[in-house]
């Protein structure tokens, strides 16, 4: 008789630790007939049976539910292809998904782990439970103590820009002024000059004519120029304004500066 060779599906078959299944084995015999016993000492006093209730056997609840410190991360493999290694017995995951090394359990998707995440069963095994402590008045100063010295931290860097840029565009303006008011001053002396010109009965040739137009012109596009300017500054305070006041109306104070309001 030939000898055949193995499937690929005998070879992949599992191999079962025995002593540790029949360890498990015993366990739970042991725990069936501790049951039974107590089930008939209680009918035998007129008493109804104890009733075997989920997670008995899980650990006891020694503080209560904590905020979750580490970020669950659950988009860290999307759009990622990987191998993934499962096992059918003892420890480790079953198949792609979501492993729960704790309670060694395989989700499909995120919803369901989540739900398993912040369940009772998971929060057992952490030795959790699921009230919330109450927090005193002086933690919940504390804490908002702490959100105004981070928020406070975070804006400093930011504030100085904004106030560097804010002296800027107020230096550009004062100097835009003093251009503007010698502009109208030498407008001002060149009509007065003009009128005293005609009434000396001389007249300016169509050569002056053609450069006060073409400085007109250019005049009305510097105005344009610095209408823009002037546009983009507004819309920098205003949002320097509004940022101070949403800061002011949360109760932070101010963002460094020195209005008083």
């Amino acid at each position: 008789m030939s000898d055949k060779p193995q499937s690929s599906a005998a070879a992949a078959r599992p191999s079962w630790n025995k002593d540790e299944w029949e360890a498990k084995a015993k366990a739970k015999d042991e725990e069936n007939a501790e049951y039974a016993k107590s089930a008939e000492a209680a009918l035998l006093s007129g008493k109804a049976p104890p009733r075997r209730r989920l997670g008995d056997d899980m650990p006891k609840p020694t503080k209560n539910l904590e905020a979750r410190k580490d970020d669950l991360d659950l988009t860290k493999n999307l759009n990622k292809t990987m191998l993934v290694q499962t096992t059918t017995s003892g420890k480790g995951p079953r198949g792609a998904g979501f492993y729960c090394e704790m309670c060694n359990r395989t989700f499909k998707d995120t919803l369901s782990y989540l739900d398993h995440v912040n369940g009772r069963g998971h929060l057992r095994m952490l030795g959790q439970t699921t009230q919330v402590e109450r927090s005193t008045l002086t933690q919940v100063r504390a804490k908002i103590a702490a959100l105004r010295e981070a928020t406070k931290s975070a804006v400093t860097a930011k504030n100085f820009d904004f106030q560097a840029r804010l002296k800027a565009v107020r230096e550009a303006e004062s100097i835009e002024k003093e251009k503007r008011r010698e502009d109208r001053k030498r407008k001002r002396e060149k009509k007065r000059e003009e009128e005293e010109l005609q009434r000396m009965g001389i007249f300016r040739n169509n050569g002056d004519r053609d450069q006060e137009q073409g400085e007109k012109s250019r005049g009305k596009e510097a105005k344009k120029r610095r209408k823009l300017e002037n546009r983009e500054d507004r819309e920098v305070e205003a949002a320097i304004k509004e940022r101070e006041d949403m800061a002011s109306m949360m109760g932070f104070g101010g963002f460094g500066g020195t209005k008083k309001r």
